[in-house]
């Protein structure tokens, strides 16, 4: 490898809302990652070339892990820890660094951004499935060489945290940590990173994932469409698209959920009333405060059943990491009786 180039991503956001007992496997999980991810093979579809750029990348992410042994060292939970730097100002920020070595000549400013955000929302994906809720890039910048020109999207955790604290509440699925470096084997070898456009049905699913990650107050009736469309493509079912076939079909990976979990038939009236046309439409959000009744009654409309359906798609993410399978396949069987 002849050529070096070296990125900062400063993350002025780095640390998720967690209780006490999730905080330790947070910080064990950022440790997994700045040890695994070491002079390891890297593949990114780069658009400005119309090739495949190969890569060895280094991950220095001890400035995160520092921060993060300090604030729950200094406070127990992140939780805690939050509250406490509203009122005094205390560091949530930290920078990882990555490193970029390949035999690529010139490497133009594009090739180098691109592969590093790519790389960004590939760490994304392993953490919140090794751990859901552990990682989020929120109020992140680039610094390097040219880096004013590039912008990078910021990644919330919340959907991960909603969706675990779901899978909790409801005992169902059971979700547990899994190994960084498990997480990562797995989402290489299904070649996530190689493309912009995923051809893959599991590829479909983690970039529909990714969208979820998107910053923003609340769920929405619409992201129902998108996690319908999910477990419609996780779960194989073609042009059959009721909720009993979903139901059956997650049940016979994930067994059989608590009857306050049992939301299928919910999500899918929200994503049928949704392409009808039927549900209200609110006036898009201008200021946000905890006493709003009408928005803490929205939030408990939606986002349950879609929080549901989250926690149930991570559970069967987990799932194919452990058994390192790629994806499900269904067959029905007939007997006389």
């Amino acid at each position: 490898m002849a050529n070096s180039e070296t990125i900062k991503l400063i993350i002025d956001d780095v640390i998720p809302n967690a209780g006490d007992n999730e905080t330790q496997w947070i910080v064990s999980a950022w440790q997994g990652l700045h040890k695994s991810l070491q002079k390891v093979p890297f593949q990114v579809e780069d658009p400005y070339r119309a090739e495949l750029d190969e890569f060895t990348i280094s991950v220095d992410a001890s400035p995160v892990v520092d921060l993060l042994k300090s604030a729950a060292e200094s406070s127990g939970g992140f939780a805690s820890y939050l509250q406490l730097a509203v009122e005094k100002d205390l560091p949530i920020g930290a920078e990882i660094t990555m490193v970029f070595e390949s035999d690529i000549e010139n490497m133009e400013k594009y090739t180098r951004y691109h592969a590093a955000a790519v790389l960004v929302q590939q760490i994304m994906l392993a953490m919140n499935i090794c751990l859901p809720g552990s990682c989020q890039f929120l109020e992140v910048y680039f610094e390097g060489d040219q880096a004013e020109l590039f912008d990078l999207p910021e990644l919330d955790s919340t959907v991960f945290t909603n969706g675990w604290l779901s899978a909790f509440d409801a005992d169902w699925p059971v979700l547990k940590p899994l190994k960084f470096s498990d997480v990562w084997e797995w989402l290489t070898a299904q070649a996530t990173s190689e493309t912009d456009t995923a051809i893959r049905p599991i590829n479909k699913v983690l970039f529909g994932l990714l969208e979820l990650c998107q910053p923003r107050s609340m769920f929405e009736a619409r992201d129902a469409l998108l996690m319908t469309h999910i477990l419609e493509i996780l779960m194989d079912t073609g042009n059959m698209t009721s909720p009993d076939l979903i139901r059956e079909r997650v049940v016979s990976i994930l067994g059989e959920p608590d009857l306050k979990a049992d939301s299928f038939n919910e999500l899918y009236r929200l994503k049928n009333a949704m392409i009808r046309g039927d549900l209200p439409s609110r006036r898009p959000a201008l200021v946000f405060h905890d006493a709003d009744e009408e928005i803490l009654q929205q939030l408990e409309v939606h986002n349950s059943p879609i929080e549901q359906a989250l926690a149930a798609l991570l559970g069967m993410l987990q799932d194919l990491v452990l058994n390192n399978a790629k994806g499900y396949k269904f067959s029905e069987q007939m007997a006389r009786l």
